[in-house]
């Protein structure tokens, strides 16, 4: 397994890195295929640095608090800094769901729409839009 760091941050691993904290050669933390794989799976740095703070709090959790002549590393010290980041990064994700719909133009919607075979969705806009016996969206309503 390698770990690598550039402070251009450049690419997108080396920018969860950045948001995780994980930028010591001395104290790495997670290799770098883990962040590709995280990266495969959310294209979105933000995400993948959410994932990734998950998966450094899981390895946390398995490590115990440690003490030698005088100075201490408290396991819970980084657990909760690692919940403190998980937290903000949720934060800046607005949340941890995001829906992202690309690739469909007017054109190819109404070619959907025009489709006999295409599902029609079980809502759509404007579905419960009623027309008025005089014409508009107020007053009486036809029924």
């Amino acid at each position: 397994m390698t770990w690598t760091f550039s402070d251009s941050i450049a690419s997108d691993k080396d920018k969860v890195r950045l948001k995780i904290g994980d930028t010591d050669t001395d104290d790495q933390l997670l290799s770098d295929e883990t962040i590709s794989a995280l990266l495969v799976i959310r294209a979105d740095v933000v995400l993948c640095a959410i994932d990734a703070c998950r998966a450094i709090l899981a390895k946390l959790a398995r490590d115990i608090d440690r003490s030698a002549a005088g100075m201490s590393g408290s396991r819970s010290q980084k657990t909760q800094h690692y919940k403190d980041i998980l937290s903000s990064l949720i934060k800046e994700s607005g949340g941890e769901t995001r829906i992202k719909v690309g690739g469909i133009s007017k054109s190819d919607n109404d070619t959907l729409n025009d489709d006999s075979d295409f599902e029609k969705p079980t809502f759509t806009i404007g579905m419960n839009d009623r027309v008025s016996r005089s014409g508009g969206t107020n007053g009486d309503w036809d029924t």
